[in-house]
């Protein structure tokens, strides 16, 4: 296999928009019509474990490990799997070394630095965005996903990496998810995928509370961040292992929702920041950094000071007018309420960044070798009110050509 591969930005990806009867005739489609695609990303996965120097024999039994748990905690997914593997002409073991990619790299020392994402929290009027980063040699093995209803679930619309079922988007009910890869001391193969869990969230979920309930049900064993973005409200989600903790704005120290999870409350300006580094103080212990040369830390200081002159300079603008005064943090509040709303596009300018600054926009350095090079692959951006989800290859400093847009 070549050790070349296509800037992220000059991918053009396929579209696989599926209308069936049922998730099983779905699979049989997906996998049926993205044959090649599947193959080409088992056989990238497969190069990319040895890389890692984990073994065979351990890829596999990792691999069926968490198609026993999708198939006790989701037997409808486990089923659609089941029918794309049939469709592809491959076991469906061989597809769960796709699927369940994140748990098996669990066993590896260190994985590539990935994704920083900012969401802001307005009631009827909330967003998200994400730059989508991963291994460059991954940069055109992935497809717009728009997926039909078929009885009892949603249709949704996002990017998934070949031969999965969804991984980010947003659903016909107004329920988005985003992913950034954690690393914890508790992480171990064998889970139930979270990339299966992202697909079960979009395919079920109709509002926040069920989208939560979803993750929080689910027997994981690695360590990820999702964000769920509704037009109510952004909760991002720590996974450790098995161990779960909400992170979401408020000022009750709760963020109003049952303590026995382990919420936080992160202040009143209305935004959550998240990069590959673990932020709830229940799950510190434990944490570890992506790799070495890790820039999440960086990253996440970036968007930090980013975020906080747009607030400065949004709640200026505000206050040229009449309205709320005051340094308490309910006046900081409303005065956030009353100023301009947030857009996509102004996340969009957080989430951009010029060469010299923390990779936020991460490009490979032309030097870099095979699997220690990181490119964003994708910008996404939510807007679940108006129930539109954007898409474009490449980082937003390369201008976000070849967008597409889904009004759900």
């Amino acid at each position: 296999m070549s050790t070349e591969f296509v800037p992220a930005a000059e991918v053009r990806p396929v579209t696989f928009a599926v209308r069936a009867s049922d998730h099983r005739e779905r699979g049989r489609r997906r996998g049926a019509e993205l044959r090649t695609g599947i193959a080409s990303t088992l056989a990238a996965y497969r190069r990319y474990f040895a890389h890692l120097n984990i073994a065979e024999a351990a890829v596999r039994t990792a691999a069926t490990s968490s198609l026993e748990r999708l198939q006790a905690w989701s037997p409808t997914a486990a089923e659609e799997i089941a029918a794309v593997a049939e469709g592809a002409g491959i076991e469906v073991a061989e597809l769960m070394e796709i699927i369940s990619r994140t748990e098996i790299m669990t066993q590896a020392a260190a994985a590539p630095t990935e994704c920083s994402t900012v969401s802001y929290t307005r009631p009827g009027a909330s967003v998200a965005a994400q730059n989508w980063d991963w291994a460059a040699d991954f940069s055109s093995l992935w497809h717009i996903n728009d997926v039909g209803a078929v009885p009892g679930q949603r249709r949704h619309a996002g990017i998934a990496e070949f031969g999965m079922l969804g991984k980010i988007g947003l659903n016909e009910s107004g329920v988005g998810v985003l992913l950034n890869i954690l690393k914890h001391t508790a992480d171990g193969p064998g889970g139930v995928p979270v990339h299966a869990i992202l697909d079960r969230v979009l395919s079920e979920a109709d509002t926040l509370a069920e989208a939560l309930e979803i993750i929080h049900s689910a027997p994981t064993s690695s360590s990820s961040i999702i964000t769920v973005i509704t037009a109510e409200a952004a909760v991002q989600i720590e996974i450790a292992g098995d161990r779960k903790r909400e992170r979401r704005v408020g000022s009750d120290g709760n963020g109003g929702v049952a303590a026995d999870r382990g919420d936080l409350a992160v202040g009143d300006s209305g935004f959550l920041i998240h990069t590959n580094h673990f932020l709830h103080p229940d799950l510190l212990d434990g944490a570890l950094e992506l790799r070495p040369d890790s820039t999440s830390q960086a990253r996440y200081r970036h968007l930090a000071e980013a975020v906080a002159r747009f607030e400065t300079a949004r709640l200026e603008v505000r206050d040229s007018g009449a309205g709320p005064t005051g340094t308490s943090s309910a006046a900081a509040a409303e005065r956030a309420d009353t100023a301009q709303p947030v857009t996509v596009g102004d996340l969009t300018t957080l989430l951009t960044t010029e060469p010299g600054e923390a990779p936020v926009c991460c490009t490979p350095d032309p030097g870099a070798t095979y699997g220690n090079r990181s490119a964003t692959l994708v910008s996404v951006r939510i807007d679940p009110a108006r129930k539109q989800i954007d898409l474009a290859p490449g980082s937003p400093i390369e201008g976000l050509h070849g967008n597409r847009s889904f009004q759900l």
